[in-house]
């Protein structure tokens, strides 16, 4: 999914990790797992939970925008 395009994910995204930057929400369009990984080492939860969380907003803004 392309983030840039999806105003909704990315909104769901940064209320969630309030300080992601816009190059780290953008990695999202390049490597899910690399983006996963950069949330948890800036918020030091574990890698399962984040893409768990980070899933969750995928299927909102996909079922939203469909």
């Amino acid at each position: 999914m392309d983030i840039s395009k999806n105003a909704l994910l990315k909104s769901e995204l940064k209320a969630k990790y309030a300080d992601l930057t816009e190059a780290e929400l953008n990695e999202i369009n390049n490597s899910f797992e690399q983006f996963v990984e950069s949330i948890s080492l800036k918020t030091h939860q574990q890698k399962e939970n984040v893409a768990r969380e980070v899933e969750t907003s995928i299927y909102y803004a996909k079922s939203k925008t469909l």
